[in-house]
């Protein structure tokens, strides 16, 4: 009885957590109206940035660290036609049509996953606290327009310009009002081309961050232990809320629950990321519950 008890407790629990992923967000929009500019065209953008900041709010969970006021605008100006691609569903909960603009409420669903590879392909997971020196080259006749939003792709990722540093991104013109670009590392270098300019310089960034021993190096498997619950209720409890800590952790999986006579434990795999900012949540919710916990990586088995 004790066993069947066990599994179905996690069953339960799967559910509740797959549950938890599925819960939107809602979001208050108002675009203004601008000359020339049709009711479709006011709504299509009202949804575009209600998908932004939508994004944008799930980006700052799951980021392991603060983006400033400047890098924050940056990136949400980035995701305006972008945020698309990472919205799961979403509905419109309130719409009021005003000659000034309109106003929308909207539901969103954010895929996080495809959301938090989002980021570590862009860097943020790498370069977010710690600057990245980067040699810059490009070409003498660029617009001020254009210059601008290079500069401003620098300040979004962290980028440093310095001389003679590891890294070495190349922009030069190609054919067909294309952008050029070359990323140079250590031990590799990619080309791209492309007619956007973010578009280019992410592409190029991927290849890099996106490389294993670059993931790697930035997460630590490893195993939480934890006892002395009184109820399965209390591990449901702590499943969703260690769900929530995305800035310290990655790829919560529950993997078994002990119900003993001397109390009720269970155990998880993760992944972490800010391993400072995991015992401190860890201390500030687990003993004072009287819980007990014990974290092994796998790198020390």
């Amino acid at each position: 009885m004790m066993r069947m008890l066990k599994h179905v407790s996690i069953a339960v629990m799967a559910v509740l957590v797959f549950a938890g992923t599925v819960l939107a967000a809602e979001v208050r929009v108002f675009k203004p109206m601008e000359e020339g500019m049709s009711q479709m065209q006011l709504r299509r953008q009202a949804l575009d940035e209600g998908f932004a900041q939508a994004v944008l709010d799930e980006a700052v969970k799951i980021l392991p660290g603060e983006l400033d006021e400047t890098r924050r605008e940056l990136f949400r100006q980035y995701l305006l036609p972008r945020a698309g691609a990472y919205v799961r569903e979403y509905k419109v909960i309130y719409s009021q049509a005003l000659e000034a603009g309109v106003i929308l409420r909207l539901n969103v669903r954010v895929n996080q996953s495809v959301l938090r590879d989002g980021l570590v392909r862009m860097g943020f997971m790498e370069t977010l606290a710690v600057p990245l020196p980067v040699t810059v080259e490009r070409p003498e006749d660029l617009s001020e327009e254009e210059a601008l939003a290079l500069d401003n792709l620098l300040v979004l990722t962290n980028a440093i310009p310095q001389e003679n540093a590891g890294f070495r991104f190349i922009l030069s013109r190609g054919a067909e009002n294309l952008y050029r670009g070359q990323l140079m590392t250590p031990d590799r270098e990619w080309t791209a081309l492309d007619k956007d300019m973010a578009n280019l310089w992410f592409t190029l960034w991927a290849h890099h961050f996106n490389r294993a021993e670059v993931r790697s190096a930035s997460s630590d498997r490893a195993t939480l232990a934890v006892s002395g619950w009184f109820s399965p209720d209390g591990v449901l409890e702590f499943q969703r809320v260690v769900g929530g800590w995305d800035s310290v952790v990655r790829d919560v999986n529950l993997l078994d629950m002990d119900m003993e006579s001397s109390g009720v434990g269970a155990s998880w795999s993760f992944r972490i990321m800010d391993a400072e900012g995991l015992k401190r949540r860890l201390d500030a919710y687990l003993p004072e519950r009287g819980l007990r916990y014990q974290i092994v990586r796998e790198a020390d088995k």
